[in-house]
């Protein structure tokens, strides 16, 4: 068969199927179906009047159908609980993270899904910045780094750590102990409700569902152990320890611990949703309370960096650099955890669809948290020396702040 008359056969086979569509759509006095019809009616800047908000009963201004929210936070984290005389646990060092909400509610039943993803970071940290025994490396800021054995070694120095810290033009050391150091997401998919409006225009959305979190909680200590420099100690920094000895008056030995814990929670989820409308105004208020099981992991090591130069002085040449890290410990456990999330904002309705808006969080994870802690041990001389420790099992986060951001269709 020619291509001419398989072609000329395809369409009169497609004149044929329309034509009995539209006899068919006569006899039901409907009219024909236009696939490319398809107007989404997205005028996300369609200005609003007061007029119109005035006449919308409550309900009808509850936006039906597919929404979607993001919100910038800014949660302040809690520390971990401590076993020295520091203290400091009830302290909340700053943090920020993102919000995003999708979801879609049934204009005919008044229930719809909704989808929550939550990502938030805490860090604190006590250090200081010390300089290394050879303070800067001239033929690494002259572009003429010294080669091994003559060979260009792909542009490397001998050592790559003789090199000046990247971003500066002067070799030194992030000294110092993690004070917090708390990582979160959570994952919310929740079932939800809507209610009759109260006599007051105010509409209640009971919600019920699961919420995953991780919440990677991490400690570090780095101490530099380096030699006294024309007898000249450097004060009494925790962080910064004398190397005594005629042996080690061109070596710096830099000590690292690191405790890194997981923990994964799986809950079960309750809560609701109040808002109302007043004008172009919104004032609402969440509520979720949470409870489940927490599998943990804590894994730590130890590692060592012992330089030897050929002098103790700017300019001295690295004759070895040694990097030693012992083998990870690994430790396992479960806990119960309860915990909650309560939210307040107040939102303006900017354009028909668009609501910008701004409010408060809490995040209590109130029990069944494994954060790492840190211990004070007395040196030689009186001088306390930080360390890292397992930390207890059993402990909370208590993230809180403020956040802004924009709605879509709500």
């Amino acid at each position: 068969m020619s291509v001419r008359k398989l072609t000329t056969k395809l369409a009169m086979l497609l004149v044929l199927i329309t034509g009995g569509v539209n006899a068919s759509a006569k006899d039901h006095d409907l009219p024909p179906a236009d696939p490319f019809a398809f107007d989404p009616d997205f005028n996300w800047f369609e200005p609003i009047y007061d007029a119109d908000i005035l006449d919308m009963k409550p309900k009808k201004r509850a936006h039906t159908g597919w929404f979607s929210t993001y919100d910038r936070i800014h949660l302040y984290g809690s520390r971990p609980e401590q076993i020295d005389d520091i203290n400091d646990s009830n302290k909340l060092d700053a943090g920020g993270g993102h919000r995003y909400e999708i979801g879609y509610m049934r204009p005919d039943e008044d229930t719809g899904m909704l989808f929550t993803f939550l990502e938030n970071s805490a860090v604190g940290r006590d250090g200081l910045r010390v300089d290394a025994l050879n303070r800067i490396n001239d033929e690494d800021l002259d572009g003429e780094p010294a080669f091994a054995l003559g060979d260009n070694r792909f542009g490397l120095p001998v050592f790559p750590e003789d090199g000046n810290v990247i971003g500066y033009s002067r070799r030194f050391y992030e000294v110092g102990l993690t004070l917090n150091d708390m990582s979160m997401r959570s994952y919310e998919l929740s079932k939800t409700w809507r209610m009759e409006p109260y006599h007051y225009g105010g509409i209640l959305e009971p919600m019920l569902g699961l919420r995953v979190i991780t919440a990677d909680d991490s400690g570090s200590l780095s101490v530099l152990n380096r030699p006294l420099q024309d007898g000249v100690g450097f004060g009494t920094s925790p962080y910064v320890v004398p190397l005594l000895g005629v042996e080690f008056e061109n070596t710096e030995i830099l000590e690292q611990s690191i405790a890194e814990i997981e923990n994964n929670i799986y809950t079960l989820q309750a809560g609701f949703r109040y808002f109302k409308y007043q004008e172009r105004f919104c004032y609402s208020a969440e509520f979720r309370g949470f409870t489940g099981i927490n599998l943990q992991c804590y894994r730590s090591q130890r590692r060592e960096t012992t330089v030897v130069y050929d002098g103790n002085t700017t300019g001295s040449d690295v004759l070895s650099n040694i990097t030693v890290t012992n083998a990870a410990q690994f430790l396992e456990n479960e806990e119960f955890m309860i915990g909650f999330d309560a939210r307040a904002e107040i939102g303006y309705q900017l354009t028909k669809m668009i609501n910008v808006r701004c409010g408060m969080q809490l995040i209590d994870l109130a029990t069944g948290v494994w954060r790492s802690s840190r211990n004070l041990t007395e040196q030689t001389g009186g001088l306390l020396q930080p360390t890292i420790d397992t930390g207890d099992r059993n402990q909370h986060y208590v993230a809180v702040g403020y956040t802004f951001g924009i709605e879509l269709n709500r």
